[in-house]
């Protein structure tokens, strides 16, 4: 055989090696050679910006993805398989969970970052995708996307500056009308001012934000609500600022504190000869002490049960003192409290100045924002001569007074010890049934008590009067958004 027969031989056995080997990968033999490729992926960020709307679940294609998302909250960036999905936006709501946002084939695509926001309150709920800045930013810079989701607020000018810069006569960097978003692009990552002017005003204005911490992060700012008394009387909206993972709210910078003072200590008045007066001590006020409340009797409320006093935020030192108009019959000096911009307090003088137990004061946070679909109601117990109890919150004329009082059904609170604030729970709106049962016995009875849609109520449990009221003398203290 000569070298061309060889050649051509070799290369027929070669061919058929070739064919045998494709074969081979084409079968079901475990021992075949499979190469396996990466998915494609896409990546999808969810914020809650729907102002009146309980917190939410997010699904995709059936499955919950993104559970309990709040207002003015962000998901952060979660990587799925590239495709088509049915998105749902579930509203969290007490006696039944609803959709508010159907999404059917909604693409993601390979190597796409969307971010979709829920926006308009909660009676025309609806998705805005948003598209992030396209700009990637170096290790000392930071790339913005600016969206307005703010459904009552008109067109604004947005001004991204330097702290000191005047903005008379200035081009905006973005002007925006509701749904409206702007790539803002790269800015070096230090000090800088965001405010946003309607009409030629300043409605919102951050004062200095440094953004150093976020150095090579893409950041994504959506204008919100303001959606409290206390932040509307600064400003009609708030930015969040989300990362990848991270989300940060800033506020206009001349926003206060809403602070309420309630009275339900039962024997101060008697310890301090009449009604008592409180000081305040902080930074924020200036170097000496501040009659905050004069004349402060037994159940007072300040502001009102339904009103705040606005302070600058801050640490604070209060004290409680004979109605004398000096600090230095102070008969109760409490510890330090931080109270932070944009937040509601409710602060109870609660306990006994002369007995136990001892006279303290209850710092409740206060979530005051309207939500459509639910009251809130959070139970705090100062009433020291009532002890240990059971606490009853049900529907009117659901429950008796003589079943709440023989245990015949759960309780909202079982146990529940003098001092003790409970986190909201939240409730349909409607008429409620509200029994503090003591020793077997009801000791408060509140009937009826309705609680509107987008209520958010502090029920104080309160004593008699000490030492001459009488001892029946059992009650609530409400207070509202």
């Amino acid at each position: 055989m000569d070298q061309h027969m060889l050649r051509r031989a070799g290369l027929r056995l070669a061919g058929v090696a070739l064919l045998a080997g494709l074969a081979a990968c084409d079968n079901d033999d475990d021992s075949a050679p499979i190469i396996n490729l990466p998915p494609a992926t896409a990546e999808i960020r969810v914020i809650h910006a729907s102002p009146d709307a309980p917190p939410v679940n997010v699904s995709l294609n059936g499955a919950v993805a993104i559970p309990d998302l709040d207002y003015g909250e962000s998901s952060g960036y979660a990587t799925v398989d590239a495709g088509d999905y049915d998105i749902t936006v579930e509203g969290i709501i007490p006696g039944g969970n609803a959709d508010v946002i159907s999404l059917t084939g909604f693409t993601l695509a390979q190597n796409t970052r969307t971010t979709v926001l829920a926006i308009e309150p909660v009676a025309a709920i609806e998705a805005l995708p948003v598209a992030e800045s396209a700009t990637t930013p170096t290790g000392t810079q930071v790339s913005v996307a600016v969206v307005h989701a703010a459904p009552s607020v008109g067109t604004v000018d947005i001004f991204v500056t330097d702290p000191a810069a005047d903005i008379t006569g200035a081009t905006p960097t973005a002007t925006l009308a509701f749904r409206d978003s702007a790539d803002a692009s790269s800015l070096a990552a230090g000090p800088i001012r965001i405010r946003a002017t309607a009409g030629g005003n300043v409605v919102f204005d951050t004062g200095t934000v440094d953004l150093a911490p976020f150095s090579g992060n893409r950041l994504f700012i959506a204008a919100i609500e303001a959606t409290t008394a206390t932040e509307l009387a600064a400003a009609p909206i708030k930015l969040l600022v989300a990362t990848d993972t991270d989300t940060v709210t800033l506020l206009d910078e001349g926003t206060q504190v809403g602070a309420k003072v309630v009275h339900a200590s039962p024997d101060a008045n008697n310890a301090a000869g009449g009604p008592v007066e409180v000081f305040a001590t902080s930074a924020a006020l200036g170097a000496d002490p501040v009659e905050l409340i004069d004349a402060f009797d037994y159940t007072d409320i300040v502001a009102a049960a339904d009103t705040y006093v606005a302070v600058p935020a801050g640490d604070y030192v209060f004290d409680v003192a004979p109605n004398t108009n000096t600090i230095g019959d102070s008969v109760f000096t409490s510890g330090s409290l931080t109270l932070g911009a944009g937040q509601d307090f409710t602060v109870i003088a609660a306990g006994r100045v002369a007995a136990t137990p001892a006279f303290t004061l209850l710092v409740a946070a206060d979530d005051n924002r309207p939500v459509a679909t639910e009251a809130r109601v959070k139970v705090i117990h100062a009433a020291p001569a009532a002890g240990t109890v059971d606490v009853f919150v049900t529907p009117a004329g659901t429950l008796s007074v003589a079943d709440a009082e023989m245990g015949n059904a759960m309780p909202l609170l079982d146990d529940f010890e003098f001092g003790t604030v409970t986190d909201p729970v939240a409730v349909a709106p409607g008429d409620y049934d509200i029994r503090v049962i003591a020793g077997g016995v009801a000791a408060i009875n509140i009937e009826g008590f309705t609680l509107a849609a987008g209520t958010a109520a502090n029920v104080i449990a309160r004593g008699p009067s000490e030492p001459a009221g009488a001892p029946t003398d059992f009650s609530v203290i409400v207070t509202t958004n």
